[in-house]
């Protein structure tokens, strides 16, 4: 018997209300299926559901639980929602649809250097220390004969830029083992990798960079070989000139109708599941897309 349920509390559906209507709007269909299989009860965590925020405001959305066990909801310490429950011997199913309207924010909407405090909160400085995908201590000298020893937008592109064309990317070859320095070292990997090597480059100039999850909905026509609409992607958010700002390494160019997940210091704060004991994946099947079209000027613009 399965269970069916918007949230753990038994609602339907999550509503976030904006404070305001932005120019530009799309409505975004999302969701996943997984499946498991376990050997014994055992826990699992899933970060698949959009992050609140008033850019994404949920209109509907259904979590299916196949085994019939609860839910529960708990922020994490990233500020992430996190769904836990527990897996029963034999196959476990998932089932995660939502529909939202995603604000696309205007130039200039987010404040500028000035209007923030010069001293950084810790909430901000953490994203500067390495981690365990994101070794920044081992890249310091590198990062600053590369790139300098400047913290402004113009060397977060430039980072950018280097990361996007001094790897290679390979569909299907990603390792869940794998750090920035042994990506860097073999040249190629996912977006995973991609997201890593800049966050870790970022952090060696002492720049705040976080690991970002989420959607990039397939909207228009599909590019050739790109699983843009059927695949969860890792992209990164920089805290450059008073704000969070968000560039992606693994594509260099803005996409209209991103949706974020989560963010933490690498992969493992943002993981689409976290299982514990004997635990076999047997299911991955993700969509996003636009349910309406934006203007023909609304497609990609400059990279950032």
């Amino acid at each position: 018997m399965s269970t069916r349920t918007a949230i753990p509390t038994g609602h339907q559906h999550w509503h976030f209300a904006p404070e305001h209507e932005e120019n530009r709007a799309l409505t975004i269909r999302l969701g996943c299926a997984l499946s498991y299989l376990a050997e014994e009860r055992s826990h699992i965590l899933l970060l698949i559901q959009p992050a609140p925020s008033l850019d994404q405001r949920i209109l509907s959305e259904e979590i299916t639980v196949g085994s019939g066990e609860s839910l529960e909801q708990f922020t994490d310490a990233h500020g992430n929602k996190v769904l836990r429950t527990v897996l029963v011997p034999g196959k476990n199913e998932f089932r995660h649809d939502a529909r939202l309207r995603l604000s696309i924010p205007n130039e200039g909407s987010v404040p500028s250097l000035n209007d923030m405090d010069k001293q950084l909160p810790f909430t901000i400085v953490r994203y500067t220390l390495p981690s365990r995908y994101c070794e920044s201590d081992k890249l310091g000298r590198f990062a600053s004969k590369q790139f300098g020893c400047h913290q402004g937008m113009e060397t977060v592109q430039k980072i950018c830029d280097w990361t996007h064309h001094h790897l290679e990317y390979r569909y299907g070859s990603g390792d869940p083992t794998l750090s920035a320095c042994e990506a860097l070292g073999r040249g190629y990997g996912v977006c995973r990798d991609f997201a890593h090597v800049m966050v870790a480059l970022c952090r060696a100039l002492d720049i705040p960079a976080r690991y970002v999850a989420g959607h990039m909905p397939l909207i228009g026509t599909p590019l050739p070989d790109s699983d843009i609409g059927i695949d969860f992607h890792a992209y990164v958010e920089v805290y450059v000139e008073g704000a969070w700002r968000v560039f992606d390494p693994r594509y260099n160019r803005s996409h209209l109708g991103r949706i974020k997940v989560a963010h933490g210091a690498d992969a493992v704060d943002a993981a689409f599941a976290t299982y514990f004991g004997q635990v076999k994946p047997v299911k991955f099947e993700v969509w996003s897309y636009a349910l309406d079209d934006p203007a023909p000027d609304e497609d990609n613009g400059p990279a950032g």
